[in-house]
């Protein structure tokens, strides 16, 4: 984040990933992308050479890489359990694991607009995997912005706008 941009609805968060062996007998129909988004949210998705990859467990307090890495071995565990209750059949012999920081915004949407106290300066912040899924929204409301028209979206996106709940 440039320094110039100073959110208060952005806030940083931990996710972990496994990714099994290769299994390609063992996976469900079509591929598709699974995505559970409860509290703890994870996704499953396939890969083209047959194994499974498990992600979610987010957590925004171990953000720190010490001990989000010291977290690491419970995260693959319960990443583990989770394809267990998923998709039974599938082995949970993991091959690799993974963990990173990302940021997002306390309500889940982007940050998008002017940026406040920097005279002709627009940025998008899409965050928390959503980023591709945000960026046509952008593109057409900086377009909108730029040939000098508004968007009650504009309200919802504000950089600065207060962080909820």
């Amino acid at each position: 984040m440039p320094d110039i941009v100073r959110p208060r609805a952005q806030k940083p968060a931990s996710s972990w990933a496994i990714a099994t062996v290769p299994q390609p007998h063992n996976l469900w129909p079509e591929q598709a992308l699974i995505w559970e988004a409860s509290q703890n949210y994870h996704y499953a998705r396939t890969t083209t050479d047959g194994r499974i990859i498990v992600g979610g467990e987010d957590d925004d307090i171990l953000i720190q890489p010490d001990a989000r890495d010291a977290a690491t071995p419970d995260k693959v565990k319960a990443l583990r359990a989770y394809l267990k209750a998923l998709w039974p059949q599938a082995s949970g012999d993991v091959a690799f694991n993974w963990s990173g920081a990302f940021d997002t915004t306390s309500d889940g949407l982007p940050l998008i607009g002017r940026v406040p106290g920097c005279r002709n300066v627009l940025a998008a912040f899409g965050y928390g995997g959503n980023g591709i899924t945000f960026s046509s929204l952008a593109a057409e409301l900086i377009a909108t912005l730029l040939s000098g028209g508004t968007s009650l979206l504009l309200d919802d996106f504000a950089i600065d706008r207060d962080i909820v709940g």
